[in-house]
């Protein structure tokens, strides 16, 4: 059993500087009280199939505990202390001494930083945040400060007071050699006079110096401004050039409330690939659609260089947005996770206005199509095509070549480069023109579902030619 006044500080590991501070104060109450303020704590953190006996520890180590000192700074954790434990433990031997003696003299105490924890706890709450212009100011400069502060009586009341008073306990459980009766009254009245100074002008002061240079270097919060969608793709898709979908179960979680920008959304934040799909009911949807499994599934094939050149067109705000993988997991099982940042292009809003912008659209997709199809150092330019190959590289180059025209041709549109106005900027607007162009814009659509057929199942005529002799 502690003699004195014992305290038992509950925190996540994370939190261990902090804690250790918090205690060296309560270590200095100690030196001013007879040594008969005494600190205990766990550094034990929890691991998964955590046997009982280490339960059975911290049962034992609060069991004569006065007070559970729980540090809380609301900092992204981790790993999993064992403050829930203590802290339910700790009720729990409340609740036992109000059974038996009608009270408690047990108490729980929250120190936190700012951010008061997202539970309740029933106990005494103080607040020891620092503000980001005293943390600009030199530890000595602060210091000195809170030091004039706490002596006035103008801050850290609650804590100089929660001092004073388990110092004040402390005196209580004295045996006679060491308590009130084994001094004069003057003495003892020094005594306390000296402790309650020293709670003031030294004991505060020196925490919260040590606080403020623990927190100068902490992320006080953290948030990803941009937005995500992680992607978890289960272990039974394996990618091959008849396969270019994402299976329907591949689970979508948002981040920086991505769904919005497709005007989908589920109040958890997450869904699959198949109810996104459903969900999405906009003009856009096939193009969206394409771009994003074509950007995901390009991470997780062997054959297909990543592509982070895919563009949308956010049906919530017209904007376009840019597909950027980030990160790649691969896990033993055969499950995958893919991180896909939504980052905003540059404005194209001259697209739209502009007619030397609209014309070097044009010349872009002229230029894509060249580099492509027409250099012979493209193993997909033209020339390829006279070479003898097997047929099974033939099926696969063609549709590589179809997917790389569908790639094309998406781009042009989230660009707006097949819309009426655009191509009448290029073309002009006579009737005559303005005729063909109509016909060109529907037929555009109807290319492009044919196109899409073809990359999935390019037909097997040179096979069939092949096997009938001709």
């Amino acid at each position: 059993m502690i003699a004195g006044e014992s305290i038992f500080l509950s925190y996540a590991s994370e939190d261990e500087e902090i804690m250790l501070a918090v205690s060296k104060s309560f270590e200095s109450l100690g030196a001013l009280s007879n040594a008969y303020v005494r600190t205990v704590h766990d550094k034990k953190s929890f691991d998964p199939g955590t046997p009982d006996p280490l339960i059975s520890d911290i049962w034992g180590k609060l069991h004569d505990i006065d007070y559970l000192v729980i540090l809380y700074t609301g900092a992204l954790k981790k790993s999993f202390s064992w403050t829930g434990a203590e802290l339910g433990i700790f009720w729990g031997f409340i609740q036992a001494d109000q059974q038996a003696k009608k009270i408690s003299k047990r108490e729980i105490i929250v120190v936190y930083f700012g951010e008061m924890p997202p539970v309740g706890w029933g106990g005494l709450a103080i607040n020891l945040e620092i503000s980001s212009i005293d943390l600009q100011q030199p530890r000595d400069v602060f210091r000195h400060k809170v030091a004039r502060e706490s002596r006035q009586g103008r801050q850290y009341v609650l804590l100089s007071n929660k001092l004073q008073s388990i110092g004040a306990a402390a005196d209580a459980r004295l045996p006679a050699q060491l308590g009130q009766c084994s001094v004069t009254a003057p003495e003892w009245q020094t005594y306390l006079t000296t402790r309650s100074e020293k709670i003031a002008g030294s004991i505060v002061p020196d925490l919260m110096a040590e606080l403020h240079d623990l927190f100068a270097g902490r992320i006080r919060q953290t948030s990803i401004e941009q937005r995500l969608i992680e992607f978890r793709i289960p272990k039974t898709f394996a990618y091959s050039e008849e396969v270019v979908a994402l299976p329907d179960d591949t689970f979508l979680e948002e981040r920086g409330e991505a769904f919005a920008l497709f005007k989908v959304g589920a109040s958890d934040g997450t869904m699959n690939w198949g109810t996104f799909k459903s969900e999405l009911n906009d003009k856009e949807a096939p193009w969206i659609i394409a771009a994003i499994e074509r950007s995901v599934i390009s991470a997780v094939s062997p054959s297909i260089a990543r592509d982070d050149e895919q563009i949308i067109r956010s049906p919530d705000t017209g904007a376009i947005f840019r597909l950027i993988i980030t990160k790649r997991l691969e896990f033993y099982d055969g499950s995958r996770v893919i991180h896909m940042y939504l980052i905003p292009a540059l404005p194209v809003a001259f697209l739209e206005n502009s007619n030397a912008a609209v014309t070097l659209g044009y010349i872009n997709v002229a230029v894509k199509y060249r580099a492509i199809f027409l250099d012979p150092a493209s193993d997909l330019g033209y020339l390829s095509y006279y070479m003898q190959v097997e047929f099974d590289e033939l099926k696969s180059k063609v549709r590589r070549s179809i997917r790389e025209l569908l790639i094309i041709e998406d781009e042009a549109h989230v660009l707006n480069l097949d819309d009426l106005k655009m191509i009448n900027i290029y073309y002009g607007v006579t009737a005559d023109k303005a005729k063909v162009i109509g016909t060109m814009d529907h037929g555009s659509k109807s290319s492009r579902r044919c196109s899409a057929a073809a990359a999935e199942n390019p037909v097997d005529c040179g096979r069939d030619a092949k096997e009938g002799g001709s």
